[in-house]
């Protein structure tokens, strides 16, 4: 479905005729019955906002989107009135999911507010009301359920969830959900865990892409970038059959993409002024970064694509013990390194200068102090060459120090003498100027947690890599002299 071309030329006030043509236009029926929402001009992006919402042949739909740039209000609002009331053939069962129940609640009372109240909405479609059918109620849903569902007099359901309940095997009569709309299913706080990121990610696959029409089902996800590894940024990706828009305040260009809500310079400026740097960042420029400074970013990672081939000159091991099997506990973790000494030219560099070569996929798990001992005693036997260990000389990590001796593992005691941030900061140089390169595939959740220092709730494989890196300079490996210049 196209969009009009010029704005201007819709008048809520116009006659019914002009109206019933312009309404055929999700932009043009959200400028005539939802003039409230509506009170400046149009930012440049909205025609292709609402574009992607509408148009049917686009299935799956990823909007990213600045705070306060109506991408909710079109989405959550606009959207599925104008599916329910100008097309209810093809859009019967609509659903509309939101983080928290409350906010399911509140997108529903909207939608029925509107149905209620809005005059040109009951005088161009009639009494479309939002009545309760009982034989829709889920045991043990209770009176919450009932605001969240609403069914219209021509024939619309229109339902609420919220993040984590089922939808799979939903149906309205015959008609499985035409229509889903998923609106900021994530807060900050929620997405500081990988149990809670991957919770959503598993809650998306398997309730809600399932729960679709197999043949004509629209699925739209709404929000912004809260976390590198966070369902939005995860759908982001290549490959997830998701149209992604992304529609950040400030474009490439530096221009500002709603000049009426931001006419000026100065008002861009007390925006910031009143957010912070940061929220600033995130939710209108739709940069993702931590809550302080990162220490490391995406573009300081150099990477290795195989790694040399032969015996390396030694193999490290970072090792950060936490003896525990709970789910909200922290992780044991290993985070191996294999050190070698490039022949004589690039890529790796002359022939003095170490390189550290990260492996993939280290060991990160819940675990027990012996099913510990026995992985890390068969390591020797598996990589062979030279290993060493450095494990934390911290409380009962010791007993594993002495466990380790005992079977003549070549340990190293670590005595941590600052916090994680300062040795982050320590080997930070090491990592950017390409002595510790990382492989393609295989550290995605390391490297996430060293861009996110601060941010994650977990914080091991970080633990694990400074442990290698200081233990190999403290074992006098001959790494690049950093420099630092007074200026």
């Amino acid at each position: 479905m196209s969009h009009p071309q010029t704005l201007q030329q819709l008048d809520p006030f116009d006659n019914f005729e002009a109206r019933k043509e312009s309404r055929k236009h999700l932009l043009g029926f959200s400028l005539i019955y939802l003039t409230g929402y509506f009170t400046d001009s149009p930012a440049t992006f909205h025609p292709q906002l609402v574009h992607a919402l509408a148009e049917e042949h686009e299935r799956r739909v990823l909007i990213l989107g600045f705070r306060g740039s109506g991408k909710s209000t079109f989405g959550s609002l606009a959207l599925p009135l104008w599916a329910a009331l100008e097309y209810p053939e093809k859009y019967p069962f609509i659903i509309l999911i939101a983080d928290s129940s409350r906010q399911a609640t509140l997108n529903i009372s909207a939608i029925k507010h509107e149905l209620e109240t809005n005059a040109l909405i009951k005088q161009d479609y009639g009494e479309i009301k939002g009545n309760v059918i009982e034989d829709f109620t889920l045991q043990g849903e209770g009176e919450e359920w009932q605001k969240q569902n609403i069914v219209l007099s021509n024939g619309v359901r229109i339902l609420a969830r919220s993040r984590g309940q089922k939808v799979r095997g939903l149906r309205h009569l015959q008609h499985r959900p035409k229509l889903i709309v998923v609106d900021d299913p994530e807060d900050g706080e929620w997405v500081r865990t990988k149990e809670n990121r991957d919770k959503t990610d598993r809650w998306l696959h398997s309730e809600i892409m399932p729960g679709l029409d197999a043949r004509k089902g629209k699925l739209v996800v709404i929000g912004n970038l809260l976390h590198m590894d966070a369902l939005l940024s995860r759908l982001r990706a290549p490959g997830t059959g998701f149209t992604c828009l992304e529609f950040p305040l400030i474009d490439k260009d530096g221009r500002c993409t709603w000049p009426a809500m931001y006419p000026t310079e100065q008002s861009l400026k007390d925006k910031e002024r009143d957010m912070g740097a940061i929220p600033w960042q995130r939710e209108m420029l739709l940069k993702i970064v931590s809550d302080d400074e990162a220490i490391i970013k995406p573009e300081d990672i150099h990477y290795y694509d195989e790694a040399p081939k032969g015996i390396a000159a030694m193999k490290g091991h970072g090792i950060d013990l936490a003896i525990s099997q709970k789910e909200s506990a922290d992780y044991t973790t290993n985070v191996s390194g294999d050190v070698f000494y490039a022949e004589d030219k690039p890529p790796y560099g002359p022939g003095d200068t170490p390189k550290i070569f990260i492996r993939p996929n280290p060991y990160n798990t819940h675990v027990t102090f012996h099913d510990f001992l026995k992985y890390v005693r068969a390591i020797p036997g598996e990589r062979g060459g030279a290993n060493i260990f450095f494990v934390e000389d911290v409380a009962y990590q010791k007993a594993a120090i002495q466990e380790m001796e005992r079977a003549l593992l070549p340990v190293v005691p670590m005595r941590p003498t600052t916090d994680k941030r300062s040795r982050l900061q320590t080997v930070a140089p090491l990592i950017k100027n390409g002595t510790v390169l990382f492989p393609r595939t295989g550290c995605e959740e390391l490297l996430g947690q060293i861009f996110n220092l601060g941010v994650e709730s977990h914080d091991d494989l970080c633990d694990g890599l400074t442990t290698l890196l200081l233990g190999l300079i403290q074992q006098g490996l001959e790494l690049p002299k950093i420099q630092w210049i007074e200026t």
